[in-house]
């Protein structure tokens, strides 16, 4: 693929700065050499990276960035939760490579992996905790093609486990506006998720489960360049879901019959139900982020706010605030940290002393009432060769550090909209969830050949 073109001459020298500037917000495209020049023509201090805007802190965006053509990238990540009554730990891996295979087309191809341990719980712990562990992994792949000022990327992702096969078709469109300094973005994802669970794993000897998730994601995004040194973005995100929406690990007590059913005799026990949830769920939720060049310091302040809500009644609300550090040429230092909060589904209690309040029942904390906190510090370097290559193939390279912490507080609210532990497995007064420091970090290494 060719270099992109200079703006023609006849163009002002401000609209030519302007231009510079949105090509340098932008994602990377196809061809390394646009990248290099991308660079060279604004501040990268003013990019956003993307992020997912109707998930609690710590997920990312659901589309899969594009590569640079004729590069690889290995990405490492893992997170804990110390947690006496959350602990879990999990990490993931994925490598990929991009190859332009004629001007302006390209092909992607990769391979992922996953594990993760969890402790999952009853909502009242009356049949004590379960520790699950997974393991997924499977390939990706993708076809792009870019014009300079516009990206398609058309790809493919599979993984399987033991509990079930996961596909994800998607699809992502960009382009530049380049007179006005605008960036917009598209994208869709269709997951198709198959859960096949067997009697040995589930609660109490349930039943086989053979069942299936769909989930369409819908993504849009609208970047604006102010000069000098200010840039707005706006994602929005809907989320439809359909299906087996529960887990097929979790069990709930009612303390009272179901709507139908004749009431239950004094003394009697719980009934201990697996899990009920509505079979459809949709979501949506939006994200604001400004972003403040300051010249003085060499660095660049981020401020943000977001808001979504779905049909179970979930609204959740976040602020956040950044700021990015040059250091050098080849360096740039990261500090983000927000705060998150959100209200209960219309079905979920802490228990159910009195029955469920319909048809559905849940002891999935995170759709409880909670308030969270969370912190995160990256570094990101580039290493590029004075002369030819380095070590004598690499015509550059990017690493990217980064730790966060994750703080869930379940208790913020009282019963029953918040999550609760019990003292012992008979039950007893119930006491705060421990749900500790959520801990990870991440490792990014792309290498442009």
């Amino acid at each position: 693929m060719g270099a992109l073109s200079a703006p023609p001459a006849a163009r002002s020298r401000g609209r030519a700065r302007c231009a510079g500037l949105l090509l340098a917000l932008a994602l990377p495209g196809c061809a390394a050499e646009r990248l290099v020049e991308r660079e060279a023509l604004a501040d990268p201090l003013m990019g956003f990276a993307p992020a997912a805007v109707v998930e609690p802190p710590g997920g990312g965006s659901p589309v899969h960035a594009p590569l640079p053509a004729d590069s690889l990238r290995l990405a490492l990540s893992a997170d804990g939760d110390p947690g006496a009554d959350a602990r879990a730990a999990s990490q993931a891996t994925s490598l990929r490579a991009a190859l332009e295979l004629v001007e302006g087309f390209g092909l992607e191809a990769g391979y992922g992996e996953g594990w993760s341990r969890e402790r999952v719980h009853k909502l009242d712990g009356f049949a004590g905790p379960l520790d699950l562990t997974r393991l997924e992994h499977g390939p990706d792949a993708a076809l792009l093609y870019d014009d300079g000022t516009s990206l398609l990327r058309a790809g493919y992702r599979y993984r399987t486990a033991w509990d079930g096969d996961r596909h994800e078709p998607g699809f992502s469109a960009r382009t530049h506006v380049l007179g006005r300094d605008t960036l917009l973005e598209v994208g869709y994802l269709r997951r198709i998720a198959f859960v096949e669970v067997d009697a040995t794993h589930r609660p109490a000897g349930g039943e086989p489960l053979d069942a299936r998730r769909d989930e369409d994601c819908f993504l849009a995004a609208l970047e604006q360049g102010f000069l000098p040194g200010v840039a707005l973005r706006l994602d929005l995100e809907a989320r439809l879901e359909q299906g087996f929406l529960q887990s097929p690990y979790r069990q709930v007590s009612l303390w009272s019959h179901r709507p139908g059913e004749p009431a239950a005799p004094p003394g009697a026990a719980p009934q201990v139900l697996p899990e009920q949830h509505p079979g459809s769920r949709a979501r949506f939720g939006a994200l604001l982020r400004a972003r403040f060049l300051l010249p003085a310091l060499a660095g660049a302040l981020e401020l943000g706010g977001g808001y979504g809500a779905d049909t179970w009644r979930v609204e959740h609300a976040r602020v956040q605030l950044g700021y990015h550090q040059r250091l050098g040429d080849l360096a740039r230092l990261s500090l983000e940290g927000g705060a998150y909060h959100q209200i209960r589904a219309s079905f979920y209690r802490d228990d159910y002393p009195d029955g469920p309040p319909g048809s559905y029942w849940t002891a999935d904390r995170q759709l409880s009432a909670y308030l969270a906190w969370w912190a995160q510090a990256s570094l990101g370097l580039a290493f590029l060769p004075i002369e030819g290559r380095l070590m004598g193939m690499f015509r550059a390279l990017h690493l990217e550090l980064g730790v966060r912490v994750v703080r869930s507080d379940f208790g913020f609210e009282d019963p029953p909209n918040g999550f609760s532990a019990y003292d012992s497995l008979a039950g007893g007064a119930p006491r705060a969830f421990d749900a500790g420091w959520g801990l990870g970090g991440f490792v990014g290494l792309a290498a442009e050949f």
